[in-house]
């Protein structure tokens, strides 16, 4: 399991003992999961209640993760020359 699978699975079970989720239904817990991702403001402050202090560490850990995980993959392919103006995107 790669850190970042690690991290998502403890995000998981954060959720499922904060908001009382069925551990069993994976497809909703996925969408919590992935709606809370999605939404962190790393600029918000740490929550004072340890419970969603954890919440939040783990969500700012898998988010910096992911954003080195997407630089890794840039530099790879600028290294290839595959790399394009976003202009060119249209």
């Amino acid at each position: 399991m790669s850190e970042m699978d690690a991290k998502r699975a403890a995000i998981a079970d954060r959720l499922v003992a904060l908001e009382r989720l069925d551990p069993q239904d994976h497809a909703a817990l996925e969408k919590h999961v992935e709606a809370a991702v999605d939404g962190f403001d790393p600029g918000m402050h740490e929550p004072s209640d340890p419970e969603r202090a954890e919440l939040h560490r783990l969500l700012r850990d898998y988010r910096a993760l992911r954003e080195l995980r997407a630089d890794r993959n840039n530099v790879r392919l600028a290294e290839k020359g595959e790399v394009f103006a976003p202009e060119d995107d249209a």
